[in-house]
């Protein structure tokens, strides 16, 4: 591996690679935009197109997560409550147990293994109150995020993926399950069902007779259901999917969890209206991990519903409705407020699955600047943000660059683009690369930028 030189970058040297990468004939149809700013200077050392809107995909989520960071602070953690509403007598709990959403995109979460588990909390609460037996049910409050809990721009087709899923008042498990069925050709399926279980939600066949392998997933939320469509092969899937109801797994899923505790749990609706005199006492406040944490986990695996959380926390947090668009409108007043022209993000969500987003270069490598500059309570922006790795070509990881850059990655059908920072320890400049439409392969887009990053920061052999 060659060994890197952080020396400081000749601004001609940086527009000539620039320039050479816009002349490239692979790219003479794409909307380009490429900015390369000295933090410190405040300066653009390299640009090309540098306030054209393009579409950005996920490196969006370096706007969103800017801002909470900077409004809700590194320690921020949601809070999850769970309450006993009802009587307890003799080792019975008549009433209800209700836990409150607060948006926490983290509950039961498969990326969060060392953080407490909100079901085992319920559960060792009531056993250390000497709860044996309860008479009446659990129930959940999603109304903090109202309806709709996905994104109205958002492609249809995206609504049933393991990346399409809503954000919910309570989400869980991070709002996927398992489909799992199999299939004797065509339209013909059987043991259809999901793991976990979600009860209440249904599976629509509309499948075709064709015998291709075919299959695709929607959303029919107003039931809700997922609907298979296509066709299908004689085999066995299993299939990664959004789950619109993460209230009703979560509420399984304490169920069982009391069973299996010897905690009898007798359902019955009406059990809190029966109580001559009902109180209401916290049982459990569920805290989810550290903000930085939260983005930190992210930045590096791009979740979607995780930053629509986020988004819809910073509008919380600023007095307004939990919905994209307060959230949204928090962000363009922080921006503004901090000197970026903003006329160059259009923003429709926090995560970037919406097409309709667009930004330029210069407002990423602005807002990366006034990160790199104003530490939140300590915590720099880059510190949260992967290394480059393996995440752009196949150049770049022959070199120390692969280490000492650190960036968020942004990609969907002709849509490429990376944000970041060089060197990765103590920035001196920030880069924004958006490329939509070009007329090569993907690998070979990346490799272009990998050529480009490495011309402007580049190893010395």
């Amino acid at each position: 591996m060659a060994t890197l030189a952080a020396s400081a970058v000749t601004a001609l040297d940086a527009q000539r690679a620039v320039d050479a990468m816009a002349a490239d004939s692979d790219l003479r149809h794409a909307s380009l935009t490429i900015a390369v700013a000295d933090i410190d200077a405040d300066t653009i050392v390299a640009s090309h197109n540098l306030d054209l809107s393009c579409i950005t995909a996920s490196t969006m989520k370096t706007v969103t997560s800017a801002t909470a960071l900077t409004l809700l602070k590194p320690g921020y953690r949601f809070a999850t409550p769970v309450y006993l509403m009802g009587e307890i007598k003799n080792g019975k709990f008549k009433g209800n147990i209700v836990v409150k959403g607060s948006g926490d995109p983290t509950l039961g979460s498969a990326y969060c293994k060392s953080n407490p588990n909100i079901v085992a909390e319920i559960v060792q609460a009531l056993q250390a109150r000497g709860i044996k037996k309860i008479e009446g049910q659990v129930v959940v409050d999603d109304s903090l995020v109202p309806f709709p809990d996905y994104n109205g721009w958002w492609d249809a087709g995206d609504l049933a993926t393991d990346y399409g899923m809503g954000v919910h008042g309570l989400n869980y498990s991070d709002n996927r399950t398992h489909l799992k069925f199999t299939s004797r050709g065509g339209n013909q399926i059987a043991d259809a069902h999901f793991e976990p279980a979600v009860p209440g939600l249904g599976i629509v066949n509309k499948l075709g007779a064709d015998s291709a392998d075919n299959l695709g997933l929607y959303l029919d939320s107003g039931n809700p259901a997922i609907v298979l469509a296509g066709s299908t092969v004689a085999r066995g899937y299993d299939e990664l999917i959004a789950n619109p109801t993460p209230a009703a797994m979560l509420i399984d899923s304490i169920g069982r969890a009391l069973q299996a505790s010897n905690i009898k749990l007798k359902l019955k609706p009406e059990a809190l209206h029966k109580v001559k005199q009902p109180a209401t006492t916290l049982l459990v406040e569920h805290q989810s991990p550290r903000l930085d944490a939260i983005i930190t986990s992210l930045l590096s695996r791009s979740d979607n519903m995780w930053t629509e959380a986020l988004l819809r926390a910073i509008a919380v947090h600023s007095g307004r409705r939990a919905t994209a668009g307060q959230g949204i409108a928090v962000v363009d007043s922080l921006w503004t407020a901090c000197g970026l022209d903003t006329r160059a993000k259009y923003q429709h969500d926090g995560s970037g699955l919406a097409r309709a987003n667009k930004n330029s270069a210069h407002f990423f490598v602005q807002m990366l600047d006034y990160m790199a500059k104003h530490p939140v309570d300590g915590v720099y922006l880059h510190q949260l943000m992967p290394k480059a790795g393996k995440r752009i070509g196949s150049l770049l990881p022959k070199t120390s660059l692969s280490q000492d850059i650190v960036l968020k990655s942004g990609s969907m059908t002709q849509v490429q683009c990376f944000v970041g920072y060089y060197p990765a320890q103590n920035p001196r400049y920030s880069w924004a690369i958006l490329a939509n439409n070009w007329n090569c392969t993907r690998a070979e887009l990346k490799n272009k930028m990998d050529t480009l990053l490495i011309a402007i920061f580049g190893p010395e052999e």
